[in-house]
C-alpha cells in the first residue's frame, strides 16, 4: 500500500519508519539531570487520536525553587531513579542473540544487542534495545516515527523532515555481505538467533548504510571493555575512565548507567569520572580539560564542580590554549566545540600556525610530526569550522597518505627509528580524521582533489587487529590492549570528534557519590 504526502511524494507501506522526540528527562530547576534511565518505551499513536492523550510518559520536573539542598535531594533520587533499570549491553535475557544498528547519517550509526526468544518481530527487536521508540498506527499498519531522538512526531510521522527523511528498514545479508531491504514492514518481519538489523534515517536514494562488521566489531569491543570495569567503576586511572567515556559515547551510552558486570548498584563509570576530574584537569592541562569536555559532552552530565574549561585555558593574546603544543591545543579546541561554545578564530589560526613544513603536527615542540596529533589537528580544525578543503587540510591529508603503510593501517610516526609498524591507535585516530572530512575509510579514498590513500582498506586493518573475545591488539601479537580498544570503538561506529556538541550545565556543588549496599 501507498500514500502521497502533502509534497507528492509516494511512500509505500513497508518504507514508512520514522522518529523524532527527545528522549524523557529528569529536570532539577530547569537543568538537565540525565535522559531516561528506564527501560523503552514505545509510542503507538492511532490516527485521529488527540495530542492530550498520545503521550503516556511525562517529564519529571521539579520546583524550579529547589535551593542547594534540594537539589542535592533531587540530584540522588535521580540516582536512585537510575539503579532501578540500568541498561545492559544485552537488553533481554533469552537464548537467542540479535544486533540492532542504527544509523542517524552517513557517518553515524550505533548498536545494541538484545537477547529473546525466537521468533520476533524487527518492531520488537527495537523496542528491546533500550532506545526511545515512537510508533504511529496509520490504520493499515505501525509505522516507526521516531527512534532515540531522530525523526518525526507521530503526529506528522510522515512529511516533517524538508528533506524527505524517513527511518528506512533493513536486515544484513551475510551471503551478499550487503544491507537488504525488508519487503514487509517492521511488525511482519522475523528474526532469529544471529541476526542483524538496521535502521537508515535517510531520503530517498541516500548513501546507504554503512557497513555491518566494523559496527558489529564495536559491539563486541563494548561487551568485553564492560568486562574490564572495576567495581569503583572506573578503569585503574582517570585518564582511562575519560577514554572509556568517550567509548561508550560513540555509542550512546550514559556513563551515569555503565557499571561492572553484574552489578545493579554502586559507583558508576559517571561517578568515577565527576569524582576524579578535579585531579585529572589539574594534572593533564588544557589537553585533559577537552577531552574530559568531549566525554562529558557525548555521555556525562553536568561539569563538575571547580574544574577548568577548555576556554579557562585560553590566551586571547597569543590565541593559544596552553603551551603544551598542538596536540593539547587540538584536544580544548575540540572540548570548546563540543561545550557548544564557539572555538576563537585567533586559536584556530593558531593551531594552522603549528603545522610543520611537511604538513602535519607534532605533539609539542620539539618532538616530531605523528600521525595522531594530525589527525586530532584535522577534527579540531573541522569542528571549528574550516573548510575541508584549506590548504591545511588537504596538506595535512597528503601526509597521511604518504604515512599509510602497504597493510591498510597508519604508525605513530612513518619516519621513527624504533618502528613504522602499523598500530591500532593510530589507526583509528587517522579513520576519524577522514570522517571528519566526510571521506570514505571503508574506501580507503580520500577524494580531495587527485588525493587517493591506498586501495587498502584502513578499516580492514583496524578489524584484523580484533581478538575472539572482542578486544584490540595494539600491535599484531601483543596481545589485548585496553587503550587500542577504547580507540577503536569511535573509529567502528563511523564517528570522529567531538561526538557530540551540547550545552553542558556546570554542577552547582561539589560532587559526593551515592553508593547503596544490598
Amino acid at each position: 500500500m501507498c500514500i502521497v504526502n502533502l509534497r507528492g511524494r509516494v511512500w509505500c507501506k513497508f518504507l514508512l519508519f520514522y522518529h523524532c522526540s527527545a528522549p524523557p528527562e529528569l529536570f532539577s530547576g530547569g537543568v538537565l539531570l540525565s535522559p531516561s534511565p528506564f527501560p523503552t518505551i514505545s509510542y503507538q499513536y492511532k490516527k485521529g487520536e488527540p495530542e492530550m492523550n498520545r503521550q503516556s510518559v511525562s517529564k519529571v520536573k521539579w520546583p524550579s525553587t529547589l535551593g542547594p539542598i534540594s537539589l542535592g535531594i533531587a540530584l540522588t533520587l535521580a540516582a536512585l531513579l537510575a539503579l532501578l533499570a540500568l541498561p545492559a549491553l544485552t537488553r533481554a535475557d533469552g537464548p537467542d542473540k540479535a544486533k540492532i544498528v542504527v544509523q542517524i547519517d552517513d557517518n553515524d550509526a550505533i548498536v545494541r544487542d538484545i537477547g529473546f526468544t525466537a521468533p520476533i518481530s524487527g518492531l520488537k527487536a527495537l523496542e528491546m534495545t533500550g532506545l526511545k521508540v515512537i510508533t504511529y498506527d496509520a490504520g493499515w499498519g505501525i509505522a516507526v516515527c521516531s527512534i532515540d531522538g531522530v525523526g518525526c512526531p507521530a503526529d506528522n510521522c510522515f512529511s516533517c523532515d524538508p528533506d524527505g527523511k524517513y527511518w528506512g528498514y533493513n536486515y544484513w545479508d551475510s551471503s551478499l555481505n550487503d544491507w537488504q531491504g525488508y519487503l514487509v514492514g517492521a511488525t511482519s518481519s522475523s528474526l532469529n538467533d544471529g541476526a542483524i538489523d538496521g535502521w537508515r534515517w535517510g531520503a530517498w536514494g541516500a548513501n546507504p548504510m554503512l557497513p555491518a562488521p566494523p559496527i558489529t566489531s564495536a559491539s563486541t569491543a563494548l561487551t568485553w571493555l564492560r568486562g574490564q570495569q572495576q567495581l569503583d567503576g572506573g578503569y585503574g586511572s582517570a585518564g582511562a575512565a575519560v577514554e572509556s567515556m568517550l567509548s561508550i559515547g560513540a555509542n550512546r551510552y550514559l556513563a551515569a548507567n555503565w557499571r561492572p558486570n553484574g552489578t545493579l548498584s554502586g559507583p558508576s563509570l559517571g561517578s568515577y569520572v565527576f569524582g576524579h576530574s578535579a585531579a585529572y584537569v589539574s594534572g593533564g592541562g588544557p589537553a585533559a580539560s577537552g577531552k574530559l569536555a568531549v566525554a562529558i559532552a557525548a555521555s556525562g552530565n553536568l561539569w563538575p564542580a571547580g574544574v577548568m574549561k577548555p576556554m579557562g585555558y585560553y590566551s586571547p593574546t597569543t590565541g593559544a590554549y596552553g603551551s603544551e603544543g598542538s596536540a593539547p591545543h587540538a584536544w580544548a579546541m575540540l572540548g570548546t566545540a563540543a561545550l557548544s561554545q564557539p572555538v576563537p578564530i585567533t586559536a584556530v589560526n593558531y593551531l594552522k600556525g603549528m603545522m610543520q613544513s611537511n604538513g602535519a603536527w607534532e605533539w609539542s615542540p620539539g618532538w616530531g610530526t605523528d600521525t595522531n596529533s594530525t589527525a586530532l589537528a584535522i577534527q579540531a580544525l573541522v569542528a571549528a569550522g574550516e573548510p575541508i578543503t584549506s590548504s591545511a587540510i588537504i596538506s595535512a591529508v597528503t601526509y597521511l597518505q604518504a604515512a599509510q603503510n602497504s597493510d591498510g593501517g597508519f604508525p605513530y610516526d612513518p619516519n621513527s627509528a624504533w618502528g613504522t609498524a602499523s598500530d591500532t591507535n593510530s589507526t583509528a585516530y587517522v579513520i576519524q580524521a577522514l570522517q571528519a572530512i566526510k571521506q570514505d575509510s571503508l574506501s580507503g579514498s580520500a577524494n580531495l582533489g587527485s588525493l587517493v590513500l591506498t586501495d587498502t582498506k584502513p578499516i580492514s586493518f583496524l578489524l584484523s587487529m580484533q581478538l575472539p573475545d572482542g578486544s584490540f591488539e595494539w600491535q599484531s601479537g601483543g596481545g589485548s590492549n585496553l587503550a587500542a580498544t577504547q580507540q577503536a570503538i569511535p573509529a567502528l561506529l563511523g564517528k570522529a570528534f567531538p561526538l557530540k556538541i551540547r550545552e553542558v550545565a556546570d554542577s552547582p556543588a561539589v560532587y559526593l557519590p551515592v553508593v547503596i549496599k544490598q
